[in-house]
Parts: C-alpha cells; sequence; structure tokens
C-alpha cells in the first residue's frame, strides 16, 4: 500500500498535492491525518467520492509500502499518522513541500522543496513531464490548492510556475464554478459574531506609517474557520498586519491557543517569526498552535517581531 499524508487540519494546497499524486502513482491512497479546514471539509463532503481518499482507521500499517509526505516537513503536523514513518518495512519516504528554511524531523529518502507558491505547483509540473491528464474533478481539486495558498497570485510568494500550473489546469477542465465557491468561503453564524466581537475588541498601532491590530478571542472550544475570519478582519479594517488569537481551555488547567497572522508590509516575515514558536506558513499568512502558554505573552513575543522588522523609512533628500 502507498500513501499520501495530508498535514493534519489539511488545507486546499494539501488535498490538490495529494490528489495530482495519485495520478502520478496509480493505485496509491490519500490519508487526511487530522481533520481539514471548513472550505475543505464542504468541498469534500460533496466531492469525496472522486478521490482516492482512506480512513487513517482503515489503514493496516503492516501493508504500508512507501509514504509520501504533503506541504509540510514536519512529524508532529501528521497527528498519529507519524508513527508509520518508523515502520521496518518502508521502501520509500518522499517529502513534497514549498516552505523553504524549515528543519525536517522527516526521514525521507527523496525530498521534493522548492520556493513556488503552493506545494500543488510541484505536482502539477511533474504531471506535465510525464504527460498525464486529468479528470476535471482532479483538475478542479489541484487549481483550488493553487488559488487558495497564492491569493490567486497575488501573494509575494507567487511564482510565474504556478501561474503557468494554473493554466494547465485549467486546459485539464478545472471547474471555475466551483473554485469560485470554495476560493472565499462566507462566515458561519459562529464567525460572524466573532467577527463582531473582533471588530469591537481590536487594538492598533501606528509605526512607521504602518497600522498593525491584534485581539485575543476566547470561546468554549475549537472554532474552525480563524483564517477566513483573519482574511475578513484585513479586508474591512484595512489595515496593515493582524494577529488574531483564538483561546480555549483543554481542561481546567491547561488551554489551546491558536493564533493567526497576516501582513502586507515588506520586510516582514511571518513565517520567520512563527516558527521561532513551532508554528510557520509563508512571509505574509502564518499560523501556529500552542497549549499550556500565557496568550497575551505569546502574542506580544509575536508583535514585538513585526515591529522590529518594519523597515524604516529612508531619510530625507537634503
Amino acid at each position: 500500500m502507498d500513501l499520501i499524508l495530508c498535514h493534519t487540519t489539511a488545507d486546499f494546497d494539501a488535498l490538490g498535492a495529494a490528489v495530482g499524486l495519485t495520478c502520478l502513482m496509480p493505485g496509491s491512497k490519500i490519508v487526511l491525518t487530522g481533520g481539514a479546514h471548513p472550505p475543505v471539509r464542504d468541498f469534500l463532503a460533496l466531492h469525496r467520492d472522486e478521490y482516492a481518499l482512506i480512513e487513517r482507521r482503515s489503514v493496516n500499517p503492516e501493508k504500508i509500502r512507501s509514504v509520501t509526505v504533503v506541504d509540510t516537513q514536519q512529524r508532529d503536523r501528521l497527528g498519529k499518522a507519524a508513527e508509520w514513518l518508523n515502520l521496518p518495512q518502508l521502501h520509500h519516504i518522499t517529502v513534497y513541500d514549498h516552505h523553504l528554511g524549515q528543519d525536517s524531523d522527516i526521514p525521507a529518502t527523496q525530498f521534493h522543496i522548492s520556493s513556488v507558491g503552493a506545494t500543488t505547483t510541484l505536482i502539477v509540473e511533474q504531471l506535465q513531464q510525464q504527460n498525464i491528464s486529468l479528470t476535471s474533478s482532479q483538475a478542479t481539486a489541484m487549481a483550488l490548492g493553487i488559488h487558495v495558498d497564492t491569493g490567486s497570485l497575488t501573494y509575494d510568494q507567487s511564482t510565474p510556475r504556478d501561474a503557468l500550473a494554473l493554466a494547465w489546469l485549467m486546459q485539464q477542465g478545472a471547474s471555475l464554478s466551483i473554485i469560485a465557491n470554495y476560493r472565499e468561503p462566507g462566515l458561519s453564524p459562529q464567525l460572524q459574531r466573532l467577527l463582531k466581537e473582533a471588530l469591537e475588541n481590536l487594538e492598533y498601532l501606528c509605526l512607521r506609517g504602518y497600522t498593525i491590530a491584534w485581539v485575543i478571542l476566547n470561546t468554549e472550544s475549537f472554532v474552525p474557520g480563524l483564517s477566513s475570519l483573519a482574511s475578513q478582519l484585513i479586508e474591512l479594517t484595512e489595515i496593515d498586519a493582524l494577529l488574531l488569537a483564538g483561546e480555549y481551555p483543554l481542561n481546567k488547567d491547561e488551554s489551546r491557543l491558536t493564533i493567526i497572522g497576516r501582513s502586507q508590509i515588506p520586510g516582514v516575515h511571518l513565517d520567520q517569526l512563527f516558527q521561532t514558536l513551532g508554528g510557520g506558513g509563508h512571509s505574509q499568512a502564518a499560523s501556529l498552535n500552542l497549549r499550556g502558554v500565557d496568550a497575551q505573552n505569546t502574542l506580544q513575543q509575536l508583535l514585538n517581531g513585526i515591529k522590529t522588522s518594519i523597515p524604516h523609512p529612508p531619510p530625507p533628500e537634503i
């Protein structure tokens, strides 16, 4: 059995890359190692049967021959499926990712790491090299991966390679109407309430011509879709950088903290700032999940990093 592992809370890029790999590796199966982003979950509720997905609990570890990991280089982002990386019978462990500068702790025999906007782009390029055609549903899932991770080619990390990959996926029959439905999903009623609360409690700082905002939202349980909420806040407030924290109790002694970061400030690389605390992402969008930490102190640490990174204006001409 050849498995393709998406990281926990799979996004469209992880799913798109995995779908493409099933075309490169006929007979392979995709495992969502631990949940998915709400738009991905909604998408799969209608289209799951069109892809080679298998439940983690249905996998017999003794029959696994190879593992391919997409969109991450970290074991802890694979949940319980990380145990499979230690199986003695594995012939190959391969990693595909587009996050540079990370120290991988996955014992891979082969790495495919490149500076593109989406991991899915790397898979598209291999499909093109091997002249492999896609179905419309496969092309659609892969196009969603590139659209979402590059902001439809508007994020700084977008490259001409991503644009060429999207063009090819359109030729393969990617559905633009489906992409439009899931690229910018609407907010759930719960997120709409949190949006109102966030707008009322945002704190602001103006520094060197840029506006930074931050807020901590306390909820009773895990809230999916905070990344969509962060995008909505950026759009409504027209701020330059945002730190959105969501905290909820795991038990009476410990809480879980999620922080979503967004930045449009040149010189501020959120991926580097968030990596110091165990998170990751891109220069303009990053996130982290921690437990048992002080939310205010953690947020302040990230805020200090942003403030330090903001470039000073050039001296006036004499």
